[in-house]
This record gives C-alpha cells, sequence and structure tokens, in this order.
C-alpha cells in the first residue's frame, strides 16, 4: 500500500458510524487489511473506535489513526483538555492531530499555535489541518515550520480542487480526501461507469483509483466488509493518463457537499 507523507493511501471513514456499529466496522476494515483509520471529536465515536481497533488484533504500530479538534475546542481554555480526553476516549496517542475546522473569524494563528504544542507534549505523532483554504494552509504550514503533513479536504471528481492540490504539493501537504465518493454519486457518471466497464471493476474502484493516484489518501466509509474490502483493490491498478483526464474534466460539475454556512470568514 502507498503511503503519501506516511499516510496510507486508502483508509477507513468513522462518519456517522457511532457505539457498537463504530467499533464493529473498524475492526472488520483493520481484518481485510485497511490501515488507516479516521475520526474526530465531532463525530462522538471516539471510544468505539478505540475498542475497535483492540477488538481488531491488529498490533497498534500498524494502524494510522486520525483525529480532529472540535471547531468549539479552538481556544485556548479548551484546546489541550480536548486533546487530552480525545487520547483517554481513543485509548491511545493519534498517529495524526487534525484542526477539523479554521475557526469561522478565520484567524487561526491561535489555533495552529496550540496544535503545535500538543505535539511538543507528545500528544499526538504528526500534525495537520482540515478544511483550510490554500491561503490558510500556507499561513498554517509558516507559523509551524513546515511541520504539518496533512489538510483532509472534501475531494473526489465532481469538485475542482485543484488549487488545493498544487497549493499542498508547494508545501509538501499532502490531501486526505473525505466524501470521496460524493455519497456515490461519482459512480452515476457515465464515464465513470465506462472506464470501470474497461478495467473490469467496480465503478467505486475507479474512483478511489483517479484520487490515489494523484497522491491525494482518501478515507471512504462503508459499513460492508466486502466494500471496504473493495475499496483497498483500488491501489491495484492504474488508469490512463486520458482515463485520469476523462475523470478530472467532471470537475465542472462543481458539486460541494459540505459547504458550512458559519464558514464566512477566510474560507473559500
Amino acid at each position: 500500500m502507498d503511503r503519501f507523507n506516511g499516510i496510507p493511501a486508502i483508509g477507513f471513514g468513522t462518519y456517522p458510524l457511532t457505539g457498537v456499529e463504530a467499533e464493529r466496522c473498524v475492526a472488520a476494515a483493520l481484518e481485510i487489511g485497511i490501515r488507516h483509520v479516521d475520526t474526530a471529536q465531532m463525530y462522538g465515536n471516539e471510544k468505539p473506535i478505540g475498542r475497535g481497533i483492540v477488538a481488531s488484533g491488529v498490533p497498534r504500530g500498524e494502524v494510522f489513526l486520525v483525529t480532529k479538534v472540535d471547531p468549539s475546542n479552538l481556544g485556548a481554555t479548551r484546546f489541550a483538555d480536548s486533546v487530552k480526553r480525545s487520547v483517554d476516549d481513543l485509548g491511545t496517542v493519534p498517529d495524526l492531530l487534525l484542526i477539523h475546522w479554521p475557526p469561522s473569524d478565520g484567524d487561526i494563528d491561535g489555533p495552529v499555535e496550540r496544535l503545535l504544542r500538543e505535539g511538543e507534549r507528545g500528544m499526538a505523532r504528526s500534525l495537520g489541518v482540515s478544511n483550510f483554504s490554500p491561503r490558510q494552509m500556507r499561513r498554517a504550514q509558516d507559523l509551524a515550520g513546515g511541520s504539518l503533513i496533512c489538510n483532509q479536504v472534501e475531494f473526489h471528481p465532481l469538485l475542482d480542487q485543484s488549487k488545493l492540490l498544487v497549493a499542498a504539493r508547494e508545501l509538501n501537504m499532502v490531501l486526505t480526501a473525505y466524501s470521496p465518493l460524493a455519497r456515490g454519486r461519482c459512480m452515476e457518471e457515465q464515464v465513470v461507469k465506462d472506464i470501470a466497464a474497461r478495467h473490469g471493476r467496480p465503478a467505486s474502484e475507479v474512483v478511489l483509483r483517479w484520487i490515489i493516484q494523484q497522491g491525494v489518501a482518501a478515507i471512504p466509509m462503508t459499513r460492508k466488509r466486502e466494500n471496504a474490502a473493495s475499496n483497498l483493490r483500488a491501489a491495484d491498478f492504474a488508469l490512463s493518463t486520458e482515463e485520469m483526464a476523462a475523470i478530472s474534466a467532471l470537475s465542472s460539475r462543481n458539486l460541494r457537499l459540505i459547504n458550512p454556512s458559519w464558514m464566512t470568514q477566510g474560507w473559500d
């Protein structure tokens, strides 16, 4: 399995899984070979995710675990305590700790500085951000002295994220794609269906292959063990230059699924 800045290319997203279902699905994903698990304070499932990792029997050192600081916890009085709770709930220190969203006022300096302090305290093995615009990425990486490894964002063929991808490469940061299948809409596109038929692959594998072939990690969520296994197989083949371009052309749809009304300052 390819890794980008140490992040396994295919991971397992856990929103909106909770409770026993979250534990079961994470254990199943790890059992079939996935080694990258994503969660967040916002999802309310860190405890079952931690239990699922243990239940899988996969050694902790083989699992790349990601969690994210909730927007309500970015202030000076709550940041550190929230990270400590995440570590306690997960039962382990995460491999990657992200700021889930930039603050709504657009002032990222304080949250990024607090993130860096948590890294210095050993509360995460690596650090990054999520949902940061190119300008915010550059400012955050400057504050971090180049140490941030990731920006987790909505990324799929129906949304043009080329500016973010260029910025990430310039900054030696990796993008991680959430909603990588656009909640199934990508598989409805005829060009994707045609390429999938040509390769004898499910359309979902073609979309995930398009993502990781650009050096972007992907964290699809599924409740079905067979779908998780299929997602992992996206690493087993390649798309041609022409096929990549045909899928990329779908970005003219400019379909953004996640666009919160409270993000009004400094975010695009």
